[in-house]
């Protein structure tokens, strides 16, 4: 932006007068040019813009309050604070456009596109929150500085499941070494992730036994998941198919075994994928606790045609969505039949996984079921 500059006029300068007219010109410019005259090295934000601003450094507990507020997900925290914690790091609290550019070039450099956005879309909120929060347009400027990540092309999904892959993963809980209580908790919990496409970390994670029993007691059996628990604050019903209420019954009435309050405690079953290494049948990926939820997606899509509508809501996703907004007003018994007139006949329990076999197992090596 360019700035007119008015001189006045002097025919003759007496002693005293340079001075006289240096201090008119400063006049006439806007504080941070006057900042950057006066020997700041590039534009800073909170001190050459105004002595009267707070430091950058002194409104990042402010910012974090501010954004913590507004947020339920642990994982979104967490990368709040790490985009807030690497940025002051990085540009020591002096945030020009070329400490914001090494910033950029540094997360782009180390980390993949997705982590990629967070750096991005955290480091342009806070931007946007400095600017609300002292009325100083350089920092809505200093925005412009950074790029949107690009997702690399790609001709195929990489996240691509279906049936065998459950198949798989139940299947190698089943053969493995995990204590028998835990066996049970980790396919009931692949079973309700598969049949239901909740978010793992931000949702289920976060379930209690309680809830579940809740659930089970309705008739048809429904979950509720409350606003707290959900990543986008949308309340939600979620129906439990037929076999997975035949697989937490017992997780529930053995609930003694184990000791968390959460029935899905989100690292415990994502450790155990880890632990389990199971491959995609065609893509030969590696299957994640959370590829759980692009499954439910896709068979939907792809399988059963489950109207986007029912879809979203089920997940929680496109919340804003007419489609979604129209499910909301339906009954849970009416959200339950339209549900299971698309999933009756899907069956994610392999054949050799018998659930009454694990229980005398159970039964056999803990004396706590008569």
């Amino acid at each position: 932006m360019k700035h007119s500059i008015t001189i006045p006029k002097y025919r003759a300068l007496k002693p005293g007068a340079l001075g006289s007219i240096l201090r008119d010109v400063l006049e006439t410019l806007p504080m941070y040019i006057v900042g950057s005259l006066m020997g700041s090295p590039g534009f800073e934000p909170g001190t050459s813009a105004s002595s009267r601003l707070p430091k950058i450094k002194d409104l990042v507990e402010e910012y974090l309050e501010y954004r913590f507020s507004r947020v339920n997900s642990e994982k979104s925290k967490w990368w709040i604070q790490k985009t807030i914690n690497e940025l002051m790091k990085h540009t020591r609290g002096n945030l020009s456009r070329e400490k914001l550019m090494k910033f950029q070039n540094w997360y782009k450099t180390n980390y993949e596109y997705e982590a990629q956005c967070k750096f991005h879309d955290n480091t342009r909120n806070f931007l946007e929150w400095l600017y609300k929060r002292t009325g100083n347009e350089e920092f809505r400027k200093l925005k412009e500085v950074l790029e949107r990540p690009q997702k690399a092309s790609k001709k195929i999904n990489f996240i691509v499941l279906r049936e065998p892959d459950v198949h798989n993963l139940v299947k190698a809980v089943w053969n493995s070494t995990f204590t028998p209580y835990l066996k049970l908790k980790l396919i009931a919990g692949i079973l309700f992730a598969a049949y239901t496409g909740q978010r793992p970390d931000a949702t289920t994670g976060k379930l209690t036994f309680e809830e579940f029993e809740e659930a089970l007691k309705r008739d048809p059996p429904m979950l509720w998941v409350p606003e707290n628990k959900d990543k986008e604050s949308f309340p939600h019903w979620v129906p439990l198919h037929p076999v997975v209420v035949e697989w937490i019954r017992p997780v529930i009435e053995l609930r003694h075994i184990g000791q968390s309050k959460h029935i899905f405690p989100y690292d415990l079953v994502r450790k155990a994928f880890d632990e389990l290494n199971i491959k995609a049948v065609h893509t030969s990926r590696k299957i994640t606790y959370s590829h759980l939820r692009k499954f439910f997606e896709q068979m939907c899509n792809n399988i059963l045609m489950v109207h986007p509508g029912l879809r979203d809501y089920i997940m929680a996703h496109n919340t804003g969505s007419l489609d979604v907004q129209s499910y909301d007003g339906k009954l849970p018994s009416e959200i339950y039949e339209q549900y299971m007139a698309a999933w009756k006949d899907v069956n994610l329990v392999p054949e050799e996984v018998r659930l009454e076999d694990l229980l005398n197992h159970i039964r056999k090596t803990v004396d706590l079921i008569p």
